[in-house]
């Protein structure tokens, strides 16, 4: 079943509160909502004391994650083409000594019964704090994607937009237009926009309101400009005869022309203006660029993404990783928290499954037909 289109999903739906893949202003406020502590829609997120069941917070978490990780693919193909089969894991240091020093806590008696002081509290979550976030790490093909790529690397406000680029033939792969916004990015890969296309790089076309008024003000300022023309041309030809009467007189040669504007200060000082660099702006100036309201807060470029905005293009260096503390994909949410967790659990349980040699296959960038 065909997608939606986007204006009549109304996204940015402030009682729905979803972030999405946007800089639009609704989204901003959107995904305040769903990371200020003090914002009642960050609440129903906190499943601690939650009175929903454990299915309905299942399916609130995947309904979030979704939004903003895959709003732009439809469900089943986003759960069979997208979704890992596993979690990578990722360790680090000696498993052995750790499984050692596990056991040794309660052979020992490190571990009492009662309460723990705040000195142990905090080392415990100092090493929770070290962990490898790798709930997010289940996005990692969706971050492949070309029309994300173009997204993360600033070229486009959404990733409609980047989308739209590449299904109007606006986009380049490696010297080549590719017209597939499903197409999986690989390490290397060179990637280039139609700067024509950029609506950032655009001037704002007027309206025939606007350009009707424009064109009124544009006459009338003509009209009074070959008024003031016509009064300095008399006012001109009266001092010159003024000028030559007085240099008869006398028998002085008149004031050579200059070029530059004589101004009186308050003080009743003369400053003379050159104003030859005012004369040399060309007010159609190619270099235009204008960002988009509020689009600060949601600015951002990950490590695995270099872009070159002087040629409109960017590479695409390596895969998204994760290491201790820290994931490279980009979420409005805990990319270790609950909301990660409950997301897996429901996709282990509802994704469709498949073989890994049959998906391998169906998913070659080769491949002579595409997936369905």
């Amino acid at each position: 079943m065909p997608m939606r289109p986007v204006a009549i999903r109304k996204p940015f739906n402030q009682v729905r509160a979803v972030p999405r893949m946007s800089w639009a202003v609704e989204n901003v406020f959107n995904t305040w909502q769903r990371t200020a502590t003090q914002s009642p829609k960050a609440r129903e997120t906190d499943f601690s004391k939650s009175p929903k069941t454990i299915y309905q917070q299942r399916f609130l978490a995947k309904r979030l994650t979704k939004g903003y990780h895959g709003d732009h693919i439809g469900a089943r193909a986003f759960e069979r083409w997208y979704l890992p089969d596993s979690l990578p894991l990722i360790t680090h240091g000696d498993q052995s000594g750790a499984s050692t020093g596990e056991i040794s806590k309660w052979v020992e008696g490190r571990q009492r019964a009662g309460g723990r002081t705040a000195h142990e509290r905090k080392v415990e979550q100092m090493e929770k704090d070290g962990r490898t976030p790798v709930g997010t790490m289940m996005f990692t093909e969706t971050e492949r994607r070309l029309d994300v790529v173009i997204f993360r690397a600033c070229f486009a406000p959404s990733v409609w937009t980047a989308r739209s680029y590449v299904l109007g033939g606006h986009v380049k792969l490696n010297g080549k237009v590719v017209r597939n916004a499903n197409t999986l990015m690989n390490p290397g890969d060179l990637f280039s926009i139609n700067p024509n296309v950029i609506q950032m790089l655009q001037r704002p076309k007027a309206s025939k309101k606007q350009a009707k008024a424009k064109a009124t003000e544009e006459a009338t300022e003509e009209a009074a400009e070959v008024t003031e023309a016509q009064a300095a041309e008399e006012t001109a030809e009266a001092a010159e005869a003024e000028v030559a009467a007085v240099a008869a007189e006398a028998s002085a040669p008149p004031p050579a022309p200059t070029s530059t504007d004589t101004r009186v200060t308050a003080s009743g000082s003369h400053v003379t203006v050159d104003t030859s660099v005012f004369d040399a702006m060309d007010p159609s100036d190619p270099s235009y660029f204008k960002l988009p309201d509020y689009a600060q807060a949601l600015l951002f470029v990950p490590a695995y993404i270099l872009p070159s905005y002087l040629t409109c293009s960017g590479v695409y260096v390596r895969h998204p990783t994760a290491r201790p503390g820290y994931s490279e994909i980009a979420s409005p949410y805990d990319a270790d928290g609950n909301l990660m967790s409950l997301s897996w659990e429901w996709y282990q349980r509802v994704a469709p499954r498949m073989r890994p040699n049959r998906r391998q296959r169906l998913m070659d960038p080769q491949r002579s037909q595409d997936r369905k």
